[in-house]
Formats: C-alpha cells, structure tokens, sequence
C-alpha cells in the first residue's frame, strides 16, 4: 500500500494466487522493531480467500535485522476473525465498562454506523427487533412503547425522505417514461395523502380496462383511480382570444380515459369485482398525474384550481404537487419525531 492508500494486486506465476506489496505495520530508520503484513489473495472456483503473512523481527540501529524473523500466516476464516475482533475493539473504546450488543449489518460486524448505509442499519434493527428474545427484553422495559415507536418513526422519515430525493432526482432529471413512475407510486402510495391506506394488486377493472393504481379510501374502504401520464405532458394552454386557460389535447384525453374507467369501475365493482369482492368501489373518484407545474405563474395554478373545480369525481394534478403532498407528508412525521 502507497502513502496514497492505493493497494497493487500482482498474479504470481502460478496463475492461482495474487499478493501485494508487504504492508509495514511498525518500522522506519530509528525502529528497533519491523512488522508487517503480507496480503495473499487465493482465487478459488466461486470468490477469493484472503490470507495473512505476518512477519515480525528486531532490527539493530541501522536497517539490519537482528535474527530469524517470526512468522505465521492466517488462513481466510482466521482473517476475517481477527477482523471481527478488531471492529468490535474498536467499537467500544471509549465506553464505559459493560456489556455491549454489537449488530451485524449485512455480513460485516458493525462497530460504528458513521458512514454505513442507511438501508442495511435499518435492515440490522429490524432483524434485531425480530429476535423474540430481544423483543422480550425490550417490552419488559418501562420505555419500551416509547423506543419501539421511536424506532419505527426514525426509519419511516428516512424511508419517505430517500423516497422523496429518488423522485425529485427523476423529475429534475429529465426522466418521462410513465412505466417509472408508476413504479415509484406503486412503492409510495403514501404520497398521494393519509386519506388512504392501501394499493391493491388489482389493476384489470373489466374486460380491455386496466388502471395504472387503485387506492382504498381510510374513511370507508371504497376504491378510487389514479391515472398517471406524462411529466413532460403540457396540462393547460392559454386562448389569447378569450383570455382563458383550457385543457391541452393529452390532459383532456386523460379526463376522458378516467371517466370511462369510473363508469367501468362502478358498475364493475359497487358490489365488489366479480373475482375480488373485497374490491369495491362506489362512486368512485379519480385523479390524474400530468405534466409539471414547477415554473408555473400564480394565474395558472389558479385556473388549474378552477377547471378542477368544474369536473365532477375528477381531479388532475401535476408530478410537482405530488411531489409537495409527499414533502408534507414528511414534514408532518418530522414533526411528531420531534416531539416524541
């Protein structure tokens, strides 16, 4: 390894094994003692095992060496022993004397969370929590309601978050494809407000008609539609003629797309769709996701609100108001994660 931290893999002759230059752990001119480490990589038929040279000797006061030096070598579960030890060393130095609970994240022993990845910590307490007998020893805590919650309310803000970046990096990025965002809104349903609770698999309303999403409403468990176009869709245009906004040819197809799949759905499912009937949906209402509204003027969000306002069951929104309805949903659970 150079001064730069840059570590050289040269293949021995043989073809099987790789090694590095010995990394000097102790030495140096006036070092009456040299230790170092010998890096070998086996290639094995599935991976590599890496193997440990350690080789220590006395030195006089020039760079002689004194003697025969020692040395061992580590087989690969050796080394990753020994590296386990170390971590765990390492992660409870400077505590207090005691016991310690050092959590596994992914395969690598977790010492210290600066600088781990969000998804496998959370992924290490949620195993964590899963365990019965940890679970046990937490309930038995006169806080334990408390810290469950506090868990639980930490991942989720860090789930919404990441889930808010990947969109708005998307949106900012140029990305158009439907198929993306109708995965993205598959995964966050959350997104278009507490008001429901749920996605269904069920995409095929009747025989030819499938939406994009069906929500079930918290209040009475109806269903209701969510179609999905375009970011890069204009959603009005403006008649210099009669000084008005209308509805472009690509918004006013998607209102007749969803009125059509809200008589389809109603008709199909008042009483539940023949092979869900826990599928209902009465009177159903439907929204539409469209275009971009981020540069738009305060006269044109006002005319959106009225067009809106003169559909019946019919609403249409842009990717920028879905994307603030999620950052409002974050914000209300920051809020409550900081008073917990």
């Amino acid at each position: 390894m150079d001064e730069q931290g840059i570590v050289a893999k040269t293949r021995a002759s043989s073809g099987k094994v790789d090694y590095t230059k010995p990394i000097v752990i102790r030495g140096g001119e006036k070092a009456t003692t040299h230790f170092e480490v010998l890096p070998t990589f086996v290639r094995r038929s599935e991976g590599e095992d890496v193997c440990l040279k350690l080789s220590y000797w006395k030195k006089s006061k020039g760079a002689y060496r004194v003697g025969f030096p020692a040395e061992f070598t580590l087989n690969a579960p050796e080394v990753l022993a020994l590296r386990d030890v170390i971590e765990k060393s390492l992660g409870v130095s400077g505590q207090p004397s005691g016991q310690y609970l050092l959590i596994k994240l992914e395969d690598v022993a977790a010492t210290n969370i600066q600088g781990k990845d969000a998804a496998s910590i959370g992924s290490a307490l949620l195993k964590l929590l899963a365990n019965p007998a940890i679970g046990q020893s937490l309930t038995d805590l006169p806080s334990a309601q408390e810290l469950l919650d506090g868990v639980q309310t930490a991942l989720r803000v860090r789930s919404l978050a990441s889930a808010i970046a990947e969109l708005e990096e998307a949106l900012d990025g140029g990305e158009v494809a439907e198929s993306y965002y109708q995965a993205w809104c598959e995964r966050n349903a959350w997104a278009f407000g507490n008001g429901y609770v749920m996605r269904d698999e069920v995409r095929q309303i009747a025989l030819g008609d499938s939406v994009d999403i069906l929500l079930k409403r918290t209040t009475d468990r109806f269903r209701d539609i969510f179609e999905l176009k375009r970011p890069d869709h204009k959603v009005l245009v403006y008649d210099d003629s009669h000084k008005s906004y209308h509805w472009t040819s690509d918004s006013s197809r998607a209102i007749g797309q969803t009125h059509r799949y809200l008589d389809a759905l109603h008709e199909a499912a008042a009483n539940g769709l023949r092979d869900h009937p826990e599928v209902v949906a009465y009177y159903p209402y439907g929204t539409i996701v469209i275009g971009r509204s981020n540069e738009w003027t305060a006269n044109r969000q006002k005319a959106l609100h009225g067009l809106n306002n003169r559909l019946h069951s019919i609403r249409v929104i842009t990717y920028d108001h879905l994307l603030e309805q999620a950052k409002r949903a974050l914000a209300i659970l920051s809020e409550e994660q900081a008073k917990a």
